[in-house]
């Protein structure tokens, strides 16, 4: 592909959200109490900008995440992972935002 038709990809590590009876967002666990970690990417396509850890994230079936790590992607390497629909300006408590880390180690 020239370069002109390349673009920047990011890889980001990230855990599903589910809004409480507060309205607030928490990791969404599954029935022993477990949050899954996903990778997705940026794609061609993707909506809006990046801005930290804590961000929340659609994902190309408006599933959201909240992104918990990111890091730099080659181009060559972008379809092994599913790229994100878009970034929102919103973000989690610094709580939740803990407790995905804790979930990474």
């Amino acid at each position: 592909m020239s370069k002109k038709g390349k673009y920047e990809v990011q890889r980001f590590t990230c855990i599903p959200v589910e809004t409480d009876d507060n309205g607030k967002y928490q990791l969404k666990v599954d029935q022993q109490g477990n949050a899954k970690i996903h990778i997705w990417r940026t794609g061609k396509h993707t909506k809006g900008k990046y801005q930290r850890p804590g961000q929340l994230m659609l994902t190309e079936n408006n599933l959201m995440a909240v992104i918990i790590a990111a890091e730099p992607m080659a181009f060559k390497d972008r379809h092994s992972e599913t790229p994100l629909q878009r970034f929102l300006t919103t973000f989690v408590d610094d709580a939740v935002l803990k407790q995905g880390l804790a979930l990474m180690k």
